[in-house]
């Protein structure tokens, strides 16, 4: 014959479970250990976070400017390195007449690329040459050029690790100064 549980038992049985349930809790209200920022639980268990799960596109600043008169060119990038990953270019036009932003991809430095093409898009040329070629272009501001005080955005996606070079290809701007080198790391 099976006995009946006693009050006392049915109260350690509720006791129990309680029990249970608030452990439950308590684990799931843990906190990451180590710094501020942790996606570590203590155990070792990996928390998954925005950050780990969508890479943010690295900003370029891209300033390109002149001056009156036929002068020097600039152009200038902050920073000069990223890493592998979507890169967005913020190009401004601090100048005073039309310009642009393309970005190559080249082992050859930054300063020394052959100026043998002109007219537009660029070709190679035996005579008359007054721009670089953009056989290696990964991305550029595009078509209408940057009007002074103008801003454009462009993002390449996944930049691979290497040499690049952003310049301005308008007639002579190469030549004029309007060059810096890039580096995916």
């Amino acid at each position: 014959m099976k006995q009946r549980p006693t009050t006392f038992d049915r109260r350690r049985a509720f006791s129990g479970v309680a029990l249970i349930g608030i452990l439950i809790g308590l684990s799931a209200c843990a906190s990451p250990t180590g710094s501020a920022g942790s996606d570590t639980l203590e155990g070792g268990v990996k928390i998954p976070t925005a950050s780990s799960t969508q890479p943010k596109a690295t900003t370029v600043n891209v300033t390109v400017g002149d001056t009156k008169g036929g002068g020097p060119m600039t152009l200038t990038l902050s920073p000069a390195t990223a890493p592998a990953g979507d890169v967005t270019f913020v190009v401004k036009n601090n100048g005073t007449i039309v310009h642009e932003a393309v970005v190559l991809k080249t082992n050859i430095p930054y300063n020394k690329i052959p100026i043998n093409n002109a007219g537009d898009p660029p070709a190679p040329v035996t005579t008359g040459a007054n721009k670089v070629s953009e056989d290696t272009n990964v991305g550029e501001t595009g078509d209408p050029e940057l009007e002074p005080g103008g801003t454009r955005t462009f993002t390449i996606k996944n930049m691979t690790a290497g040499n690049y070079v952003v310049v301005c290809n308008l007639a002579d701007h190469y030549l004029k100064g309007m060059r810096a080198p890039f580096t995916i790391g």
